[in-house]
């Protein structure tokens, strides 16, 4: 009776033993990761770490030179995001490429998917497309920001644009640093892996909201903006708020004064403006429109003596912008000067009354 039980003692600790290799062995086995989905997952993790020498190692990529790669820093990359799945969707021994399927979710446990060609070479694995190519569109401010990174809007070939290079992953934009002027809700923006050269564009997005501080440093800069056109001494230049067509006549209301000089400026009333976000910069909006004098000597006839002549020209804010600097400070500029365009020529005087002493 004693062996019996011996026996069966020894037999149920042999059916334990078995079953526990059975369990480690599925274990190990649900644990085992496909070489592929392994190095994709190991790239996401060092980018997540914000190590960007590892992750490129891991890439088998150089950093991109000049400009481009001007945000392949750990500055520039968020952590709070996770990497919910990487699994291998597809594979084949007669194929010279693998494919990972990625899921990622950011701060908002919003989930994104995408997909990663992992090619076969000679060297080993290698990921096709590491990197991202990010379409940063003209915005209201003159430089680009990523993270903690700021630089300045250098535009590419097309003008309205410039474009860097960019580690899958989630990014804040142009939330890096306090901005008292403009304000840019916080917002999460993923870049997905496999993306490659996708030309991925966040014109109109984020949106910025120009803070009342913001408006009173337009109006502040717009007013010394005018104080400077009017020292000209003529026709100011054509980025002015003001001014007449040619430099022959000035066209009133009532008469043309030919062969205009010892012209001047007086600022007899600001205007009362709004700043709009747009895409080339804060667009101005008169509220009120400014006023400024014109003192000179002319002749209201043909065949007439010069006389001392006095106009109120308008000073109009359209087709001028206003821009954020690296350094915060307010510039108004021409709405096309950041497309290259020239500034329209401007007159202002035509609906105004003529003095003539």
């Amino acid at each position: 009776m004693k062996e019996f039980r011996y026996r069966r003692r020894r037999t149920a600790a042999a059916g334990m033993f078995l079953a526990g290799v059975v369990l480690v062995s599925l274990i190990q086995t649900a644990r085992a990761e496909p070489d592929t989905a392994a190095l994709v997952r190991d790239y996401l993790e060092a980018i997540k770490e914000r190590d960007v020498g590892k992750a490129l190692r891991i890439a088998r990529v150089d950093r991109p030179e000049g400009e481009a790669g001007r945000f392949l820093v750990p500055e520039a990359l968020d952590e709070d995001w996770t990497i919910v799945r990487i699994t291998e969707t597809f594979a084949s021994d007669y194929s010279d490429h693998a494919e990972v399927t990625v899921v990622l979710a950011g701060e908002d446990r919003k989930r994104h998917e995408s997909t990663v060609k992992v090619l076969k070479e000679n060297g080993g694995l290698r990921i096709e497309e590491p990197l991202v190519t990010w379409r940063f569109a003209m915005t209201p401010l003159l430089y680009v920001e990523v993270g903690k990174v700021r630089i300045p809007f250098r535009k590419g070939p097309d003008a309205a644009s410039v474009e860097y290079r960019l580690l899958p992953g989630f990014y804040r934009f142009y939330q890096g640093r306090p901005q008292s002027l403009v304000s840019v809700k916080p917002a999460q923006e993923p870049v997905l892996p496999g993306d490659g050269d996708v030309h991925r564009e966040i014109a109109g997005s984020p949106t910025f909201t120009v803070t009342p501080a913001g408006q009173r440093a337009v109006s502040a800069a717009y007013n010394a903006f005018i104080d400077q056109c009017a020292k000209a001494r003529g026709r100011p230049d054509a980025t002015c708020p003001f001014g007449f067509e040619s430099a022959g006549y000035v066209r009133t209301r009532d008469e043309i004064v030919l062969d205009p000089e010892a012209i001047s400026w007086k600022v007899r009333k600001y205007p009362t403006i709004v700043a709009l976000p747009g895409g080339g910069g804060l667009e101005l909006v008169d509220r009120e429109r400014g006023a400024v004098e014109l003192h000179g000597i002319g002749r209201v006839q043909e065949d007439g003596p010069k006389r001392r002549f006095t106009v109120t020209c308008d000073a109009l804010s359209n087709s001028l912008h206003a821009a954020v600097g690296m350094d915060g400070k307010i510039s108004i500029i021409p709405a096309g000067r950041r497309l290259g365009q020239g500034a329209p020529i401007r007159e202002t005087c035509r609906q105004a009354p003529l003095l003539v002493r």
